[in-house]
């Protein structure tokens, strides 16, 4: 990307995986086609600034799936910083079909087109085209594929970015007040988050640092 959100940075680059490409992107198994409503609280250093909504609707084999975030960071009631991103990814069979999104990101704007095509994806992000493989994933973290990728699509600028993952294991966290297994992963390269998913391979949270060195989370609201 050209420039990061104030601390998201990149929404879009994930990991050099330790695991190899997948052959296609296919959605997980263990996911059903239960339409899911993710409500995510954005928290910087344990404050609310945001949300983060992610709606998955099923029709028949047809997947999509809805992305919305809004953020205002404020420093003595001033705000001093906004993010604002919407998107629209549609998966058939388990293969990404398109990919439609706009970002402000604090007065940059960002827009993105992607149509797959019969062997690879073609993808127009802000004014510039590029192919892209049919197998790779965007980087909107929700698909729990992302982990076994090596490249991930960047959501805002339809940059390819290159990543790495540790799995860290099982873990425990809290979820609408309550413990919830969920198992932990560790991204670098030039995507840095750390992302839980729970048995179902539900994304329930995120955290990673913001350039100030702030905490930055997402838990599930």
């Amino acid at each position: 990307m050209s420039k990061h959100p104030f601390f998201l940075r990149p929404i879009t680059s994930l990991i050099v995986a330790a695991l190899p490409v997948l052959a296609s992107a296919v959605l997980p198994a263990a996911a059903s086609q239960a339409n899911t409503h993710l409500n995510f609280i954005v928290l910087k250093d344990g404050q609310p600034i945001g949300l983060h909504d992610i709606v998955v609707e099923w029709n028949g084999d047809a997947e999509t799936v809805s992305i919305q975030t809004n953020i205002l960071v404020k420093v003595a009631y001033v705000p001093v910083y906004r993010f604002e991103h919407t998107g629209q990814e549609v998966w058939q069979n388990g293969h990404l079909v398109s990919l439609q999104s706009q970002t402000n990101d604090d007065g940059d704007k960002h827009k993105l087109s992607v149509a797959a095509k019969a062997d690879h994806l073609d993808v127009s992000g802000d004014g510039v085209s590029s192919q892209a493989e049919a197998s790779i994933i965007p980087a909107s973290l929700w698909n729990s594929n992302l982990v076994k990728q090596s490249t991930l699509l960047n959501t805002l600028t339809g940059k390819q970015m290159h990543v790495a993952v540790t799995d860290l294991g099982d873990d425990q966290i809290q979820s609408h007040g309550a413990p919830v297994k969920a198992h932990h992963y560790k991204v670098t390269g030039e995507l840095q988050r750390e992302l839980w998913y729970d048995q179902s391979n539900t994304l329930v949270q995120i955290k990673f640092k913001a350039k100030d060195d702030s905490d930055i989370m997402y838990v599930l609201g």
